[in-house]
Parts: structure tokens; C-alpha cells; sequence
């Protein structure tokens, strides 16, 4: 008997994206940005996700960058990732994309313990794909979808330095604190109550072409 799967509201991609050493030209950052897997149920979402490494695992530590082997090219720790990207099917994780321009992200940046980090990013994962965030924004039963996607960058320079994001579709100034607010809850579920100077602070950022 074939094993029923769990449909998701909407089809996801998963990218890596490496260091981009040395340059600050915007196509070669984009050029080190690589589709890593899609899907569009609970079970495709566990099959790919938990054989990516954690961002704990790939990030600066204060010791240094991690290298990771490219899977296929036979060499062993041949790149360094510094950014992992979930976004809609469709939408790619840059502030060109049309659907991006037209809104803006929350964003944290700051340090972060490991296990802190790899925790926060699983739970903005999960909550981006099971649309829970955007259930709490809606409160006349017309669900609608303000969320392209989110991300978790290495931002390390000589200290640990991490960012958390994530991208809507809109401006809107109530629609942007209610899903701040329930971003708050989704990301620190499962975390012993953090103190007020480690808890994530997050600020408003509008993107433009």
C-alpha cells in the first residue's frame, strides 16, 4: 500500500547559497546561489530537510568557517555556505523578484548560541511551510498569503554574527506586527525563557528594485 503524504499548502525550494569570496558584484552572488531540493509535502519537506547540514554546522563559530563538500563533485570541503533561503516555488530569494520588491522583512540580527540558532531557524522553517504565522494574521476566516520566505545568514566577520529573516508580499503596517508578534511566538517555541538581552530583536526593513 502506498504511504499517504500530507499535502502543503504551497510548493517550497530550499537554497544554499556559497561564500562569495572577495567580490561584491551582485551576479556573482548570484551566480553561488544553487536550487538545493523542492517539495510540496510533510514527507518530501523531512526527506530533504534533515539531511541538510544545520547552520551551526556550516557558520562561523569564532573559530573559523566551516568548509562542506559539494555533493557530486568528488572534493572534499570545497565550499563554504553562508546562507540557507526557503522561498516559494517560484519566487527567488532576492529583493528583485517581484514579489519581493513590493514588501520588505523582518529581520535579527545578533549572535546566537548554537543549538539557539539551529532551533530558531527549524522553527521559522516549519512555521513558513505549515502557513501557522499567516493563520494568526487573518481573523475574518479569509486565509490569504503575506510570506514568500525566510532566511538564516552567516553575517560573521572576527566575531560571530548571524541573521534571521523573513520576506512578505506586503507593506501593510497591521498585517507587519501581527505577523511579528506570532513570529516571535513560532520562533522561540521549544526554548527555555531567554533573557531580555538574548531574546531576538527584530526590525523592519522595506526592499527596493
Amino acid at each position: 500500500m502506498a504511504e499517504e503524504l500530507h499535502p502543503l499548502q504551497n510548493e517550497w525550494v530550499i537554497w544554499e547559497h556559497k561564500a562569495n569570496t572577495g567580490s561584491k558584484d551582485p551576479a556573482k552572488w548570484k551566480e553561488n546561489m544553487k536550487q538545493l531540493c523542492e517539495f510540496s509535502t510533510v514527507e518530501g519537506f523531512w526527506q530533504y530537510f534533515s539531511h541538510l547540514p544545520k547552520p551551526s554546522e556550516v557558520f562561523f563559530d569564532g573559530d573559523c568557517k566551516k568548509k562542506v563538500t559539494d555533493v557530486g563533485s568528488g572534493t572534499d570541503g570545497d565550499k563554504t555556505v553562508e546562507e540557507y533561503s526557503l522561498f516559494k516555488k517560484g519566487i527567488e530569494p532576492e529583493w528583485g523578484d517581484p514579489q519581493n520588491v513590493i514588501g520588505g522583512e523582518w529581520f535579527c540580527r545578533q549572535f546566537f548560541e548554537a543549538d539557539v540558532l539551529d532551533l530558531y531557524w527549524t522553527n521559522l522553517v516549519m512555521a513558513c511551510i505549515g502557513e501557522t504565522i499567516e493563520d494568526a494574521v487573518d481573523d475574518e476566516g479569509a486565509f490569504q498569503s503575506y510570506i514568500n520566505g525566510a532566511r538564516v545568514v552567516d553575517k560573521s566577520r572576527n566575531f560571530p554574527l548571524y541573521k534571521i529573516e523573513i520576506w512578505l508580499n506586503t507593506r501593510d503596517p497591521i498585517i507587519k506586527e501581527r505577523i511579528k508578534d506570532k513570529l516571535m511566538d513560532v520562533l522561540t517555541d521549544g526554548q527555555q525563557t531567554p533573557s531580555r538581552k538574548m531574546q531576538p530583536k527584530f526590525d523592519w526593513r522595506d526592499h527596493t528594485a
